[in-house]
């Protein structure tokens, strides 16, 4: 079976071509030379193709027995989605239902943040979708249609963070777990979104079997990991980690103030985030009222900051304070210890407060659990990475 993979460049799709290497015959594909380079020092056959364009996609795909879609466009420039950009990401997905072969599956990687603020707490909860989730949206709907127009079999699989020897996430939690002890700001026994690449290796070969229903799926580890799995799975063997969770806040504790500008005026004094969004969608002749009203706002925080600081930045502070005062009595006691005199010596039980603590942050210790449906019968995450601890080897 030849299996192409689009975006392979990309780290979910590199390491993905190292596992499905002894599986089938694996097709990598990149837009230009450039993102070929590793793949072919490895290897791989690897097709330089645009398959945004009818050509490339045709003469790229059509012997294709199954394709995944790792690739996804957006404006070079801003990092963000244009117009241009958009066509881009809807050609592709045209051409790649239209050119692959006639019974071949796609398999189409998506993303979390298609359930909005049912999994993300701070988006937002006026109805307003970013631009990124929005794409994501119309491309899955999209995708479904073409298919089905088609008679193709098309998965999508909604993912979070992606763990795995070739992924940045992987390398920034062994980094950040590897001092003396860390402080990790979640309870232990709250769940993750996170799956790890051969979950996700092991999703597609699922898809494949014919007996799989097409559709929308969650992909996460099987079973899902809670954070204490994930933090003891990567933490250094001789790294204390103390659990300090955050409290929970009731945003509806407060009662509103009523306010003579109503609606528009709550809305400019909410997060950023909605914000956004908001003027996206808004008419143009508001602009001069909505451009007074963020003035005002300015205005405000700028006299709120100077009364009161923020809550997040002191914490920064005092965050960045108490490490400072660790590292100086580290310091300190080192001296001491170190010193000749043995009246110098420090109290035994003086030195545990030298130890190099860290805290421990990160914004998905916050979404919400992500939901359903899954795919069937998924083997166990953790027995597939004893399995293949020395598979993937990246250099």
């Amino acid at each position: 079976m030849k299996l192409g993979i689009i975006g392979a460049n990309s780290n979910v799709g590199t390491e993905l071509s190292f596992l499905f290497k002894n599986n089938f015959d694996v097709i990598t594909i990149t837009r230009n030379q450039l993102g070929s380079i590793f793949l072919k020092y490895h290897d791989f056959p690897c097709r330089i193709s645009d398959v945004s364009n009818e050509t490339d996609a045709k003469e790229s795909l059509s012997d294709l027995n199954s394709v995944i879609i790792c690739s996804y466009a957006i404006d070079q420039y801003s990092g963000s989605q244009t117009r241009s950009s958009q066509k881009i990401n809807e050609d592709m997905i045209k051409n790649i239902v239209k050119f692959s072969n006639t019974d071949s599956t796609l398999i189409y990687f998506s993303t979390i943040r298609t359930f909005s603020n049912n999994i993300v707490p701070n988006t937002s909860n006026f109805g307003f979708k970013s631009s990124f989730e929005k794409e994501k949206i119309h491309l899955e709907k999209l995708l479904l249609n073409e298919s089905r127009k088609n008679k193709k079999r098309a998965f999508i699989l909604r993912m979070s963070q992606v763990f795995g020897e070739n992924q940045p996430r992987t390398r920034y939690f062994r980094d950040s777990l590897s001092k003396d002890k860390v402080v990790v700001n979640v309870s232990p026994e709250k769940i993750s979104n996170i799956v790890h690449t051969v979950t996700i290796k092991d999703a597609i070969m699922k898809c494949l079997d014919k007996k799989s229903i097409p559709g929308i799926y969650s992909l996460v580890n099987n079973p899902q990991w809670t954070w204490k799995n994930v933090i003891d799975f990567y933490k250094q063997p001789n790294t204390i980690i103390e659990y300090q969770p955050k409290p929970n806040v009731n945003l509806n504790s407060k009662k509103s103030e009523k306010n003579k500008n109503g609606l528009l005026w709550n809305l400019l004094k909410s997060n950023k985030k909605h914000i956004t969004p908001f003027l996206y969608y808004v008419s143009p002749k508001f602009e001069p009222q909505i451009q007074k009203k963020l003035a005002e706002k300015k205005m405000l925080n700028a006299k709120s900051k100077m009364n009161n600081l923020d809550n997040k930045y002191v914490d920064q502070k005092f965050q960045s304070f108490q490490n400072k005062t660790f590292e100086n009595i580290a310091k300190f006691l080192n001296s001491l210890n170190n010193d000749a005199n043995p009246n110098n010596k420090i109290p035994e039980e003086l030195i545990d407060e030298s130890e190099n603590i860290s805290m421990f942050n990160i914004e998905e210790f916050e979404f919400n659990t992500m939901p359903g449906p899954f795919l069937d019968n998924l083997d166990n995450t953790e027995k597939l990475l004893d399995n293949c601890s020395d598979d993937v080897v990246f250099r």
